[in-house]
């Protein structure tokens, strides 16, 4: 398989996210690629425990938001990561958050596009000269400075799947960092149509832009003292909760599983995880996560390099023994 396979873990305990790097790397993974939900971890941590343990892995720092940090504090921060981890941070992955999550601090999600362009013009300043002076219509700057270096030139990678959002990635950013649930059907649509895009309107060479995903992924194994059901639970309960969405429900659809989607909300909301399984069958399952077994799952991740995913991300949710077990059974000497 022509693609290299990222490790991610969001939600579990410091040991848990520490052993998983360090399998991962005596494994041969290429990066572990950090990640946040505001109510668990934030990301920029994460990434400065794994440059502190001195594993020797690359780190992608993500996902931090211009919404809830300045771009130029986003900035210092992963130099901050790239100084403990000896310049092992070989990309910087942003985004916007949700808007739930920004109407919770208060704030709104507004202009999204415009804020996230003139975010990547200020990181790419800082990142590559230290400075940055800056006249925008959200942001403007005056003789910013950092005192330390990055130790190099770092890819910006944007986190997003809306149709403008995706062209904002084309034109300026280095790569694109799909969601959770993106089906194969539209992966594929996305890498032919952004190719385009880069080739045509931007006059930019593809195969230096990258296509990563977030694949929520259970290897399951039937020997296991866990039932299978208590195997891949976490993922179908995220699963469930991500495919409440509006944006998720056509996606899912045009691979060929229709589903209540008020249903799956209610489910959700009573916390109701037989009505959820009911609603997120294997077949739905199946569509929109990677779950079964090892030759079953990398068969998943086939797929999506296949459709142009040079990056497929395990998205680790769940029992400590699943996550490794995914870590193992994905690693590069497997494909």
């Amino acid at each position: 398989m022509n693609a290299k396979i990222g490790v991610s873990d969001t939600v579990g305990p410091g040991s848990e996210i520490r052993r998983q790097a360090e399998l991962a790397a005596d494994l041969g993974y290429d990066a572990f690629w950090t990640q946040e939900l505001i109510d668990t971890k934030d990301g920029i941590t994460t990434a400065t425990a794994l440059g502190a343990w001195e594993i020797d892995i690359d780190i992608v720092v993500g996902l931090p938001s211009p919404y809830t940090r300045h771009p130029a504090m986003i900035a210092t921060e992963v130099c901050s990561v790239d100084d403990y981890a000896d310049g092992r941070v070989t990309g910087l992955a942003v985004a916007t958050s949700a808007p739930e999550v920004v109407r919770k601090l208060g704030e709104s999600l507004d202009r999204p596009i415009k804020r996230m362009s003139e975010t990547h013009d200020i990181l790419r300043s800082i990142i590559q000269t230290g400075q940055c002076d800056y006249d925008g219509d959200i942001y403007t700057m005056n003789n910013w400075k950092l005192r330390n270096e990055f130790h190099g030139d770092i890819p910006l990678y944007i986190a997003g799947m809306g149709p403008k959002m995706r062209e904002l990635a084309a034109a300026k950013y280095d790569g694109l960092w799909l969601p959770f649930n993106a089906t194969v059907p539209f992966v594929a649509d996305v890498v032919e149509e952004g190719d385009g895009m880069l080739v045509e309107k931007f006059d930019r060479d593809p195969a230096e832009f990258l296509y990563a995903l977030n694949i929520p992924t259970a290897v399951v194994d039937p020997e296991s003292d866990l039932s299978v059901d208590e195997q891949i639970r976490d993922v179908l309960e995220f699963t469930a909760w991500h495919c409440c969405s509006d944006h998720i429900k056509p996606l899912v659809e045009r691979a060929g599983v229709d589903y209540d989607i008020e249903a799956l909300r209610e489910a959700v909301r009573s916390n109701d995880y037989e009505a959820m399984k009911a609603i997120v069958d294997r077949d739905f399952l199946n569509t929109v996560a990677a779950v079964g077994s090892p030759e079953t799952v990398r068969d998943r991740y086939r797929e999506y390099v296949d459709a142009g995913i040079e990056c497929p991300v395990i998205y680790n949710y769940g029992p400590e023994e699943v996550k490794l077990r995914n870590v193992e059974e994905l690693a590069p000497e497997e494909f």
